[in-house]
């Protein structure tokens, strides 16, 4: 009651991301911020998994190739606006050349510092 619409899928985020279980879709950005807000709660929770940035409870329904994709770090890889990655709330005070990387593209630089 009284709360302003434009909040709801905001507020739905929020709720998703404090559930024990979460099915996403691999490239929505909807589903990207809710795991990210899971990783930052298992981090802070330090929940089965967290040591290594997994989120044992989060899946995807489809692609179905991509059911567990949560379950283990993996580094960045392609384009990724669409999802969130465990350096999203593993390596925060981490530096760019700290964090693995791996591209697909062949002329992708990576910084070192």
């Amino acid at each position: 009651q009284d709360v302003n619409t434009n909040y709801y899928g905001m507020i739905d985020q929020l709720v998703a991301s404090r559930g024990k279980v979460f099915f996403g879709c691999w490239h929505s950005t909807f589903t990207g911020f809710i795991n990210r807000m899971r990783g930052y709660h298992s981090q802070n929770e330090k929940a089965e998994g967290w040591e290594t940035g997994a989120l044992l409870d989060t899946y995807y329904y489809v692609p179905k190739e991509n059911l567990r994709a949560m379950h283990q770090y993996a580094p960045l890889r392609g384009a990724t606006f669409n999802r969130e990655n465990p350096t999203s709330w593993r390596d925060l005070d981490r530096g760019v050349a700290e964090i693995p990387i791996m591209m697909s593209e062949k002329h992708v630089h990576v910084p070192t510092l």
